[in-house]
C-alpha cells in the first residue's frame, strides 16, 4: 500500500518533511477552499511557483488537485507545462473532470464523492481503456472521498472499512483512501491487509506544521511497512 501525503499548504518545508519520512507521493492544490485543512488555495498564477519549488525540492512523485469546479481549472497548456516540469499526476473529482483531461500526459486519479452501494458507478467511472488498444484502464487510482464534511475527523469504524472494501472490489483501479475520517495507524494496517492501493494522510491526522507532518508520516510509514514485512 502506497503512502500519499496531502499537504495542508503548498510549502517546501512541509513537502520536505513528508518526503524525508517516507511518503511515496505528495499532493498539492489549486483553486479550492480545502475543508479539512481550512486553507484557501489560489489560482494557477498564484500557486504555480510554489508547486514548481516543491517538485524541485523532493524526490518522490508530486501530484495536483487542480480545482473544485470545471470553471476554475487550469488550461490544458498550463497543466501540460507542469507535467513537463515534473508533475506526475492529477487528482480530481469525477464530477469536476472535463473529458479533455483524458488526453493529458499525467496519470489520472479520479475521486468519488459518494458511494451509494450501487457497484456500477465506481466500475464505469474507472473502467476507461483509452486510447484504443490500451491494455489497462487510463485511470491510475480511484480516490474514495465518500464521507460527508460532517463526518470529517470522526473515528474510523469497521463499517467504514468494509464499505471501502466493497468499493475496492468493484472499482477498476487501485483504491486510494484519504483520511477524511480519523484513520489511525492501526486502521492503516487493516487497509493494507485487504489490498488497498494507497492511503492518503492529510490535515485530519497530520496537523499543519512540518514537525507534526513528519511525525505522522513516519508513524503511518512504519505501520504500512510492518504489514508488508
Amino acid at each position: 500500500m502506497k503512502l500519499f501525503v496531502s499537504l495542508p499548504e503548498n510549502r517546501v518545508d512541509l513537502a520536505r518533511a513528508a518526503a524525508a519520512e517516507g511518503a511515496d507521493a505528495l499532493k498539492v492544490h489549486m483553486n479550492v477552499e480545502h475543508r479539512a485543512s481550512g486553507t484557501t488555495f489560489g489560482t494557477f498564477a498564484e500557486e504555480k511557483d510554489a508547486v514548481l519549488r516543491i517538485i524541485e525540492a523532493v524526490d518522490c512523485p508530486v501530484g495536483l488537485m487542480p480545482g473544485s469546479s470545471v470553471e476554475s481549472l487550469p488550461t490544458a497548456e498550463e497543466l501540460t507545462s507542469l507535467h513537463a516540469a515534473g508533475l506526475q499526476f492529477l487528482d480530481i473529482y469525477a464530477r469536476h473532470m472535463p473529458t479533455w483531461f483524458i488526453d493529458l500526459p499525467h496519470d489520472l486519479i479520479v475521486a468519488l464523492d459518494r458511494f451509494s452501494g450501487f457497484v456500477e458507478e465506481p466500475f464505469y467511472l474507472t473502467h476507461l481503456f483509452w486510447p484504443p488498444g490500451r491494455s489497462s484502464t487510463r485511470i491510475s487510482m480511484c480516490e474514495a472521498s465518500i464521507f460527508s464534511p460532517e463526518e470529517y475527523g470522526q473515528p474510523f469504524t469497521y463499517f467504514d472499512w468494509r464499505q471501502l472494501r466493497i468499493l475496492q472490489e468493484y472499482a477498476d483501479a487501485p483504491l486510494l483512501v484519504p483520511t477524511q475520517k480519523r484513520i489511525t495507524p492501526d486502521d492503516a494496517r487493516w487497509l493494507a491487509r485487504t489490498g488497498t492501493g494507497g492511503l492518503m494522510i492529510g490535515a485530519v491526522v497530520t496537523g499543519r506544521d512540518a514537525e507534526s507532518i513528519a511525525a505522522a508520516t513516519a508513524e503511518y510509514r512504519k505501520a504500512i511497512d510492518e504489514v508488508a514485512d
